[in-house]
C-alpha cells in the first residue's frame, strides 16, 4: 500500500514537472514570435519639422536699485519737537517730516532783524549828508572856476565831500553785513523744519522726539521707487547689439510668472579689461509699487525675431551623461535614430543647425519604447501613459 501511494505521488510530480517545461517552452517560443515574427507596431504620435519664429534675446541678472535714495540730515543743531513720518510712510516732495525747537532761531532772526533796521537807517542818514555835501563841493568846484572864492574853501568843500562818501560807503557795508545776517538767521530758522526733497517712501528712521541731534546726523532714508534700476553686466560680444530704447523684461522671485516692462537707459561705452564685460541700466516703471528696491532682477533684452528651422522639444532626448540630441524620424511605418544639433532653444521648440530636414516627421510621445528600425503605429492623440505601461509590461516579458 505505501509503494503505491509512493509511486503516485511521484507520478503526479513527473507531471507537474512535464507541464511547467511545456509552458515555459510555450512561452520562449511565443517570445521568439515576438521577436522573429511579426512585431507588434510601437504607437507613437508625431510632429513635423518646420520654420518657426524664434524671438532672440540677451539674459543677464542684476540687482533693482532705486531711482533715488535720500538721507535726510539736519543742518543746525538742536532737539527733535516734532516727528512727522514714520516707516513706511510715504512723503511728497518738500513735505516737513521732523521739526526741531526754533525758539533760539527765532530769537537770532529778531536780532538779525534789528541789526539790519539799524544799518538801513545808517545808511539813509549817511546818503542824506551825502548828498548835502556833495552839492556844496560841486558849487565851490563852479565858484572856484570863476575866482569868486579862494582855494582854501574849495580845499574844505572837497575834503568834506570825500568824507561823506566813505562814511556812506561804510554805512552801506554795515547794512550789507546786517543783510547777511538776518538771511541765515533766517535760513537756520527754515532748516530747523526738516523736508524731504523728493517724493518716496520712508525705509529707514532713527529719531525720536526731544532727542539731541547734530549737522549730518542720519534721521531718515527715503527712496524714490516710481522708477527703479537695474544694471547689468553683458559680454563684451554683445556690444553694439544694444542700444538706448531697446525694451526689456524684468522678472522677480517674489512675482512668479509676472513681467515688468522697461527699456536701455544708459549704456557705458568701455569694456571691462578684465571681466570683458560692459555695464547697461535698464529704467523699470514701477507704477504698482510691486518693485523694491534691493530685490534680485532677472533681465531679457528682446531682439529682432528670425526664423528657424526648428524641433519639438518633445522629440528630442539626449544622452545621459553627453551634450548629444537625438530624435526618431519616422519613415512609412519605421522609426529610425538620428543625432540632432540644436541652437536657440524657446519654451516649446529648439533650432536644428544638422541632423534634420524640412517636412521630417519625428516622435513627440511613445519614444520611450522605440529602438531604430521598429515599426510605429501613428497615433492622432498621444497616451500620457503608454510610456510608463510599455516600461511595466517590458520588465515583466523581461522577469518571464
Amino acid at each position: 500500500m505505501r509503494r503505491a501511494v509512493v509511486s503516485l505521488v511521484i507520478i503526479i510530480a513527473a507531471g507537474a514537472i512535464v507541464f511547467l517545461a511545456s509552458g515555459a517552452l510555450h512561452t520562449m517560443l511565443k517570445g521568439s514570435a515576438n521577436t522573429n515574427g511579426e512585431q507588434i507596431d510601437v504607437p507613437v504620435v508625431v510632429s513635423t519639422i518646420a520654420f518657426k519664429d524664434f524671438e532672440e534675446e540677451i539674459a543677464a541678472v542684476g540687482t533693482l536699485n532705486a531711482n533715488e535714495t535720500i538721507l535726510l540730515s539736519p543742518k543746525v543743531p538742536g532737539n527733535v519737537e516734532t516727528v512727522l513720518a514714520d516707516l513706511g510712510d510715504r512723503v511728497e516732495a518738500g513735505q516737513m517730516v521732523t521739526r526741531l525747537d526754533a525758539t533760539n532761531y527765532e530769537l537770532a532772526v529778531k536780532q538779525a532783524t534789528a541789526a539790519h533796521e539799524v544799518g538801513e537807517a545808517a545808511t539813509a542818514q549817511a546818503r542824506a549828508r551825502f548828498e548835502q555835501v556833495e552839492k556844496e563841493y560841486r558849487r565851490a568846484s563852479d565858484l572856484l572856476a570863476e575866482n569868486v572864492i579862494p582855494q582854501s574853501r574849495f580845499d574844505a568843500a572837497e575834503g568834506a565831500f570825500k568824507a561823506a562818501r566813505e562814511a556812506l560807503a561804510t554805512a552801506e557795508g554795515q547794512r550789507d553785513q546786517a543783510m547777511v545776517g538776518l538771511e541765515a538767521a533766517e535760513q537756520q530758522l527754515r532748516d530747523t523744519e526738516i523736508r524731504t526733497p523728493v517724493a518716496g517712501v520712508v525705509v529707514a528712521r532713527s529719531v525720536e522726539v526731544g532727542l539731541a541731534v547734530a549737522p549730518g546726523a542720519q534721521l531718515f532714508r527715503i527712496v524714490d521707487q516710481s522708477t527703479l534700476k537695474a544694471e547689468v553686466d553683458l559680454p563684451g560680444t554683445d556690444f553694439g547689439r544694444l542700444v538706448p530704447g531697446t525694451s526689456a523684461t524684468v522678472t522677480v522671485d517674489a512675482y512668479p510668472g509676472a513681467e515688468f516692462q522697461g527699456s536701455v537707459s544708459v549704456i557705458n561705452p568701455m569694456v571691462d579689461q578684465s571681466t570683458r564685460t560692459f555695464r547697461v541700466r535698464v529704467k523699470v516703471p514701477n507704477p504698482t509699487a510691486k518693485l523694491v528696491d534691493g530685490m534680485f532682477a532677472r533681465v531679457r533684452f528682446s531682439m529682432e525675431t528670425k526664423s528657424l528651422l526648428a524641433v519639438p522639444r518633445d522629440a528630442l532626448r539626449q544622452i545621459p551623461g553627453s551634450g548629444t540630441y537625438y530624435a526618431f524620424v519616422v519613415k512609412g511605418n519605421t522609426a529610425h535614430k538620428r543625432t540632432v544639433e540644436i541652437g536657440a532653444m524657446n519654451d516649446h521648440y529648439a533650432e536644428v543647425t544638422a541632423g534634420l530636414l524640412e517636412d521630417d516627421k519625428v516622435v513627440t510621445s511613445g519614444a520611450g519604447r522605440l529602438r531604430s528600425g521598429m515599426r510605429v503605429n501613428v497615433q492622432d492623440v498621444p497616451n500620457k501613459n503608454e510610456t510608463d505601461a510599455s516600461e511595466l509590461t517590458r520588465f515583466h516579458e523581461d522577469r518571464q
